[in-house]
């Protein structure tokens, strides 16, 4: 093994020995020269290979967005040119004033440029929410169907809320007879107020347990052109319709009682009793 290492130094000292020479120096250049070009035409073809996958990304990407711009506006009954406007005016004091959930229809009517182009949006709109109240409804027809299937059982357990309640004595017919309806006010917002939704509840809750509990909801961002909102939304809090035709629950706008009792939204939910006098006294 000693003589092999001895061997392989000396053939390793007559290489580079060798190397010093003209004629190897010469062989050593063409070869390192040979590896360079070697390694230029590598790193070229890794950096074309990266540019087109690069390139390539590029015009997918675009081509992605291009596509979901042509979807947004058709579906909404648009041209490109509509839908260009409508971002516009997003960008600009319709944006900052409007809900998020304001649609690009509504934005075109509210600034049409004349009265064809408010009556064209306004059909359209009016078009939108009526198919769009169908499939609800259809909607609610199938579910109440699948409740049937279930055994009709109701979906709150009534004694259930009436044994977690603190109790009362016991109202003999007399005085059930007497008993005076008892009205509440609650002022509200249709969107964007967890606190509302959640005190809507409660009391529709309370109604369940107390026939005597009449509700008047008031809503401080309807006006008198958003009924159909307010539909929309008695339809997601799962309003009783029996309850709205006997005059239990109503919906009405709310502006006038705000004014009336000085309320701005971040005072909202705003809750009020009528005596049986017709006084009305803010109760939180």
């Amino acid at each position: 093994m000693k003589l092999s290492v001895v061997g392989d130094w000396k053939v390793s000292l007559k290489i580079a020995s060798w190397l010093k020479t003209k004629k190897g120096r010469a062989l050593n250049l063409a070869f390192n020269k040979n590896a360079l070009i070697v390694l230029l035409l590598s790193s070229s073809t890794v950096f074309a290979g990266s540019t087109a996958s690069s390139n390539e990304t590029r015009s997918i990407i675009t081509e992605s967005t291009t596509t979901q711009t042509e979807q947004k506006h058709l579906q909404w009954g648009l041209s490109e040119s509509e839908y260009a406007r409508y971002e516009e005016l997003m960008e600009g004091v319709r944006g900052s004033i409007s809900p998020d959930t304001i649609s690009p229809l509504e934005v075109l009517g509210i600034h049409a440029q004349n009265e064809a182009e408010r009556k064209k949006y306004a059909r359209l709109w009016a078009d939108m929410m009526e198919q769009d109240t169908e499939r609800v409804l259809a909607f609610q027809r199938a579910y109440d169907e699948a409740w049937r299937d279930k055994g009709n059982k109701p979906l709150i357990d009534i004694e259930q809320i009436r044994s977690q309640l603190p109790s009362v004595p016991e109202t003999t017919p007399q005085q059930l007879s007497n008993t005076t309806t008892k009205r509440t006010l609650i002022a509200t917002k249709l969107t964007d107020c967890e606190a509302c939704d959640k005190k809507i509840q409660q009391l529709l809750t309370m109604m369940l347990v107390d026939q005597s509990l009449h509700l008047d909801v008031y809503f401080s961002d309807s006006s008198d052109k958003e009924n159909s909102v307010i539909r929309q939304w008695a339809m997601e809090n799962r309003i009783d319709a029996e309850l709205l035709r006997n005059r239990r629950i109503t919906l009405n706008h709310g502006q006038a009682l705000m004014k009336q009792y000085q309320l701005d939204e971040g005072q909202l939910p705003a809750t009020f009793k009528v005596d049986n006098t017709g006084g009305v006294k803010r109760v939180e």
